[in-house]
This record gives C-alpha cells, sequence and structure tokens, in this order.
C-alpha cells in the first residue's frame, strides 16, 4: 500500500468522526472516497451533476467524464445514495452541495483525520482518492481502474501501483512452487 493511502478501517473512522459532528461534511468525505474525486471536484458537485442514480462528472485535469452510480452500501458510513438525492433536493440545481474552498475541505479532513486518530500525513482530501484507487488496483483491471478514476492513461495510473512485499513474495514462491 503507498504511504498516502488510508486503510478500510481508517476510511471508516474518519468517516465516522466527521458523520458525529456533521451529515454535510461525511457525505462530502463519503462522495470524494467513493468517486475517486479531487477535492475541488467534490467541492464542486452542484444538483445538476445527480442525474437519476448517478453522478456524472467532468472532471478535472483534461480527464475523462464520468458516468458513476451513486452508492448503495449496507454499512451506512459508506451508504451516499439517499444521502445525495436528498442534499441535491434541498439545493437548487446549479448550486454547489458542498459549498466551501478546497481549503476548508482540507481543513475538516484535517479536523475529522485527528479525531479518528489517523496520522497527520493523511489527513487531506487526496488522500481520499489515493485510497479507493489503491484499493481498488489489488482487484480490479487497470482499464476498470482507469473508468473509475476517470484517468486518460493508465500511465497516470502508476503511482497506485504498489504491491505488498508479503504478496509479492508469495507470488514469487508460488512461481518456485516452493
Amino acid at each position: 500500500m503507498i504511504v498516502d493511502a488510508f486503510s478500510i478501517e481508517e476510511i471508516l473512522r474518519l468517516l465516522a468522526a466527521a458523520k458525529a459532528e456533521d451529515e454535510g461534511d461525511w457525505l462530502l468525505i463519503a462522495t470524494t472516497f467513493l468517486h475517486a474525486l479531487r477535492a475541488s471536484e467534490a467541492v464542486g458537485i452542484k444538483g445538476d451533476n445527480i442525474v437519476g442514480d448517478y453522478l456524472v462528472l467532468r472532471r478535472g485535469k483534461h480527464s475523462k467524464p464520468v458516468r458513476r452510480l451513486l452508492v448503495e452500501h449496507a454499512n451506512p458510513l459508506l451508504n451516499e445514495r439517499q444521502a445525495m438525492f436528498d442534499c441535491a433536493r434541498r439545493t437548487p440545481r446549479n448550486q454547489r452541495l458542498f459549498p466551501m474552498t478546497t481549503r476548508t475541505f482540507q481543513r475538516k479532513m484535517h479536523r475529522y483525520g485527528k479525531a479518528a486518530g489517523l496520522a497527520d500525513l493523511l489527513c487531506h482530501p487526496h488522500a481520499l482518492k489515493h485510497s479507493i484507487l489503491s484499493h481498488l488496483v489489488e482487484t480490479m483491471s487497470l482499464r476498470e481502474v482507469q473508468e473509475i478514476s476517470g484517468h486518460k492513461s493508465l500511465g497516470s495510473l502508476g503511482i497506485y501501483l504498489h504491491p505488498k512485499a508479503a504478496q509479492v513474495e508469495a507470488k514469487f514462491r508460488a512461481a518456485l512452487k516452493v
């Protein structure tokens, strides 16, 4: 796992800390994580970006536009679907759902990360994107991860390709039938 990625347990602690204080902040963090968004993309989400059951975004940095199904999950901390519908319903369609700057988002991440007992190094919004993509490369093809991340090229996914030493050793031994 790369240095700037949360474990799933850490993500859940972060989401729990945010939800205990502010439902909107929890939803922002959950959506940023679940859809591998940059902070600017997350705080820029408007009601217009909720189309049916999908979050539809034109991503930054010349990335491909994405259409991602809103996540309905058994764990309430990862269940964004109904909360996004409710938030979009309360907000005029052309207004941002999370009206804050990326700097404010960063400050909130730091505060909730501290409350969750996370390392200061990880307490920034971009760690959410790194975290989900780092976990996905363990179970999905690079093309599938590329589709989720919005990256135009497979080369830009290289930062997420950090195999765990134990996994490499196990595969090496299996290849040698040791």
